[in-house]
């Protein structure tokens, strides 16, 4: 990875300083959501199914090479995209690197402000879990 986990963050949030208002970044993370990879049925399973999520979502995350990497999908658009958000941070980082780092660049664009609460705690599971999965790798190491 070129960038910094901090780099990727920072560049998040001039990407979001793009849009006037919430409605366009709406919009924004819809298209962020459309353009995840597919994910494997074979993973669409209640072991990798996030908690507190309104709408069903799924987030598998595997070590390899020292690195710990996620995909993800979820039934709603919005979800989707926040997903991606969270995709583009924390995958292909070190398990240290995301046990260390919060996701700062949520608070920098109003996200928990602009979602209703049910998506919050959609959000903190989906965090949650990729953090598990990271200190799982921590302690296997």
């Amino acid at each position: 990875m070129s960038e910094s986990i901090q780099e990727t963050q920072q560049q998040i949030v001039e990407d979001f300083a793009l849009f006037d208002d919430w409605m366009d970044r709406y919009r924004f993370l819809i298209d962020l959501g459309r353009a995840l990879p597919p994910y494997p049925d074979e993973l669409r399973t209640d072991d990798w199914r996030v908690k507190g999520c309104i709408n069903r979502a799924w987030l598998h995350g595997e070590a390899r090479d020292g690195h710990v990497y996620y995909q993800a999908s979820s039934e709603s658009e919005i979800v989707a995209g926040l997903i991606a958000l969270l995709l583009k941070v924390y995958s292909g980082r070190t398990a240290q690197e995301i046990v260390d780092t919060p996701p700062d660049f949520l608070d920098k664009i109003g996200v928990w402000e602009n979602i209703t609460s049910n998506r919050i705690n959609g959000l903190n599971g989906m965090i949650a879990l990729i953090r598990n999965v990271a200190k799982a790798e921590l302690k296997a190491a």
